[in-house]
């Protein structure tokens, strides 16, 4: 997508959006259940997006449901999103050359997961905060299939100056820290609050491996 004239890209998105990658297409998934906001946000945009829940679903289970999007270099509601929900936990952002219908079926295999007892829940690896715990547990199979078409992920960090890059290496996930320049100092009252949340909950997510996602036929979203 071509940025509109006159307009450029906010220096939080363009380092985002450079270090995925600087000529393919950039996605982000977000999370309904996060925000109220975001399926409205969404929506309002007007930029190419799909719900990732298929099917005729009722307005309460769309409002919370995870939202596929074409992220624009340069647009502003790119701009507003790595401003805003970025740091809020709206969602994930990633890189691919996999056409939209590809990208979508291939992103759907994963909203539902077993726990090892074989309970089946939904698998919101669309928080941030879960990808970033989940990805460095995977074995090699687990990430192939897990990135399939998708070249990196990028999550904001627990560190509010910095973004986590993921890349597959071989077999191996290979993640870094990307500072963002210049450094971006917390500025919501809560954030300290929130990284002791967010700690607890990857710690938890990375010690007991809870979410072991599978593909599982006929999931309650089905097209």
């Amino acid at each position: 997508m071509t940025a509109p004239a006159g307009q450029i890209a906010d220096p939080i998105a363009g380092q985002v959006l450079t270090a995925l990658d600087g000529e393919l297409p950039i996605y982000a998934v977000l999370d309904g259940a996060r925000d109220s906001r975001v399926q409205s946000w969404v929506m309002k945009t007007g930029a190419p997006a799909w719900c990732l829940y298929a099917g005729n679903i009722p307005a309460e289970l769309a409002e919370a449901a995870p939202w596929l999007i074409r992220l624009g270099r340069g647009h502003a509601y790119t701009n507003e999103f790595f401003n805003e929900g970025w740091f809020d936990a709206w969602g994930i952002a990633f890189a691919t050359a996999a056409p939209s219908r590809v990208l979508r079926r291939h992103l759907r295999q994963f909203l539902l997961a077993r726990t090892e007892s074989g309970t089946r829940l939904l698998f919101r690896y669309y928080d941030p905060r879960v990808l970033r715990a989940y990805l460095p547990t995977c074995n090699a199979g687990e990430l192939a299939r897990f990135f399939g078409p998708i070249d990196a992920f990028a999550t904001p960090s627990r560190d509010p100056n910095a973004f986590q890059l993921f890349r597959r290496n071989g077999e191996a996930l290979a993640e870094r820290a990307v500072a963002y320049v210049p450094p971006r100092a917390a500025t919501r009252p809560q954030a300290a609050r929130q990284l002791g949340i967010d700690e607890a909950l990857e710690e938890n997510m990375a010690a007991a491996r809870k979410f072991r996602p599978r593909r599982i036929g006929g999931t309650p979203f089905s097209s």
